[in-house]
């Protein structure tokens, strides 16, 4: 073989490489979360549960930054440079980037300025006003009424019949028989009712994890139960 074909040939196999890496690197998804272990922990086992049940094979990688609420408030831009920096890590896209976090770590102008910005920067923005706890208890009950963090707390130990706390991995308990549908369901109720409202920080309570959902449906082509 000359060395215009070999040349040709690595060519090739460098292009084919190439490419089969673009395509798992568009496969993997980048989920940053405000949250250390609560949020991680609950989306790890949704993406797990996802995979099992629809023999789907989504790659991802779940990111807490841990930031606390003081720093965040100051500067809502400490939340996208942690996500960008994460982005930036790799030389593939991601196929999608979603940011988590609750409206109870900011100020009304900042959160809207947060969700603002994940739009600018293509990310999709799983907010909950005021705290993912809503999203949680929306698995067993719909509420439209606006409470505070303590409160969620209180109902959700009521009733999984457990003290609810903050870094566990409840998943297990949230997701029974078709709760998951019923917190799409009513999650997607009160975002349809809210939109009323042109500041987000005032649509409350509202919560965006539905939308994780209608981008897993469209991944697998399947409803998710």
């Amino acid at each position: 073989m000359g060395s215009d074909d070999l040349k040709r040939r690595k060519d090739r196999e460098r292009k084919h490489r190439i490419s089969k890496e673009y395509s798992l690197r568009a496969e993997t998804w980048l989920i940053v979360c405000e949250g250390k272990q609560t949020e991680p922990n609950y989306f790890k086992s949704l993406f797990e549960y996802v995979n099992s049940k629809y023999l789907a094979n989504l790659k991802y990688k779940i990111v807490g930054t841990g930031r606390n609420t003081v720093t965040l408030v100051k500067s809502v831009s400490n939340l996208f440079d942690f996500t960008s920096k994460e982005v930036s890590k790799v030389n593939i896209p991601y196929g999608k980037v979603f940011v988590v976090f609750d409206k109870d770590d900011f100020t009304p102008n900042a959160f809207n300025k947060a969700i603002e910005k994940c739009e600018n920067n293509g990310y999709i923005a799983l907010w909950s006003n005021e705290c993912i706890e809503l999203w949680f208890l929306l698995h067993f009950n719909y509420l439209d009424t606006g409470i505070t963090r303590k409160q969620y707390f209180e109902k959700l130990s009521k009733i999984l019949n457990v003290k609810y706390e903050k870094n566990q991995d409840h998943f297990g308990l949230l997701n029974t028989g078709d709760n998951l549908s019923k917190a799409y369901k009513n999650a997607k109720r009160l975002a349809d009712k809210s939109q009323i409202e042109k500041s987000y920080a005032n649509r409350k309570p509202c919560t965006m994890v539905y939308k994780l959902i209608d981008e897993l449906e469209g991944y697998i082509g399947k409803q998710i139960k």
